[in-house]
């Protein structure tokens, strides 16, 4: 009767956690490389104990035994520690020597702890499943910012992206038209060299000037596209200097001009007619916005523009609290998104409690930015302490 209460014991004991996911990199101990387990030894009437020793046993993907082994208590791989005199155990180990080939998939773990005295036996199961790469490493690969589908560019940057190389390799690559036969150094389809997009390879030297109607002056920093009249085409893509002034090397056409710049509105499809050596102007004016009425927030606000340089307007913007809920002046604020919907302009804007002032003030906002047919990007963000804040990322 005695051997019958004991088996009970030990079937109660037995416990299987949620699967650890982790990679078989050749890491010390402590990372996502390694497993730390927790476990008791149990008397007969289910109290914590002091264990002698512990039994080890890892079946892979496959279902054979990958690895083995017994060690006493004393093992530098087992850690114990007694809160309020109940014993406590831990076992770590480095994934890549108990794995086998280490192939990836689940593995089951099997540990048994034992009691000399009584000849104690207390069962756990674990799974841990393998994977190619370390987690942090594919996060430090999204980064923040997560561009899920392609199409749109968030202008609130300083760098809309129209006149980064990467962005304009990616941009002409990936969209081959057939009648676009020129075979550049990428290969074909291609309608200009890529080292020959920038300041255009035309006969004719132009200048442009972004101007601000409403103030009456240039615009330093203002993004210009120039592309061909049916925007099939990329001609040449640059910056407005100090002087709110671009030069362009232009062939005699006519052309369509898209500038952009953080705050500004330009006219949409400017066409310019390229007839000789000249200068021309783009015209734009600020768009200011205005801070919300109540102090204890913060308006969130930018501008959301298509390649073509184009507002785009119907993109839905969200922010919620990934966290869970949170307090404000003891007050309980709901995780639930709230959404906007960008206007005609582009523009929009949420009106959010600064993250410092929530508990606990390092509350991390979620923004997202999309359309009907998928997600376009998405960040988490600290929201600060002020009456306005440009979103920028």
């Amino acid at each position: 009767m005695k051997k019958l209460i004991l088996i009970l014991c030990m079937l109660l004991a037995v416990s299987t956690p949620e699967a650890s996911v982790v990679n078989n990199s050749t890491v010390s101990p402590g990372s996502e490389d390694s497993l730390s387990l927790t476990f008791f030894s149990f008397d007969s009437l289910g109290n914590p104990t002091t264990a002698d020793s512990i039994y080890v046993l890892v079946i892979g993907p496959e279902g054979s035994v990958v690895f083995k082994d017994s060690m006493t208590i004393s093992d530098s791989r087992i850690t114990s520690t007694t809160i309020r005199s109940k014993q406590f155990y831990s076992f770590s180990e480095q994934v890549s020597n108990i794995d086998g080939s280490g192939n990836y998939g689940m593995y089951s773990l099997a540990l048994m702890a034992k009691k000399n005295t009584g000849g104690l036996l207390t069962p756990y199961n674990f799974k841990f499943q393998i994977i190619s790469t370390k987690l942090s490493e594919q996060i430090a690969l999204i980064g923040d910012s997560v561009f899920v589908k392609g199409g749109i560019v968030d202008t609130n940057k300083t760098d809309p992206g129209l006149n980064d190389s990467t962005s304009i390799a990616n941009w002409v690559w990936n969209t081959p038209q057939s009648s676009h036969s020129t075979a550049g150094t990428f290969g074909k389809y291609l309608d200009t060299e890529i080292s020959g997009i920038g300041g255009g390879s035309g006969a004719y030297s132009i200048s442009m000037v972004a101007y601000d109607t409403g103030n009456s002056q240039t615009v330093a920093g203002a993004s210009v596209v120039v592309r061909n009249i049916n925007q099939s085409s990329l001609i040449a893509v640059g910056r407005t200097n100090s002087k709110g002034e671009i030069g362009f090397n232009l062939d005699a056409d006519s052309f369509i001009v898209i500038t952009t710049a953080p705050g500004y509105i330009f006219d949409s499809n400017d066409t310019v007619f390229i007839t000789g050596t000249g200068i021309d102007t783009v015209l734009g004016y600020a768009f200011d916005i205005d801070p919300p009425a109540s102090s204890d927030v913060c308006r969130v606000w930018g501008y959301l523009y298509n390649f073509q340089g184009h507002p785009q307007s119907g993109a839905t913007v969200a922010a919620f609290l990934p966290g869970g809920i949170v307090k404000y002046n003891e007050i309980i604020i709901s995780p639930f998104a709230i959404a906007t919907v960008t206007n005609s302009f582009g523009q929009f804007y949420l009106d959010l409690i600064p993250s410092e002032k929530l508990d606990p003030s390092d509350s991390k906002y979620e923004i997202s930015i999309g359309l009907s047919d998928g997600t376009i990007l998405r960040q988490r963000l600290l929201v600060p302490d002020q009456p306005l804040w440009r979103l920028t990322w």
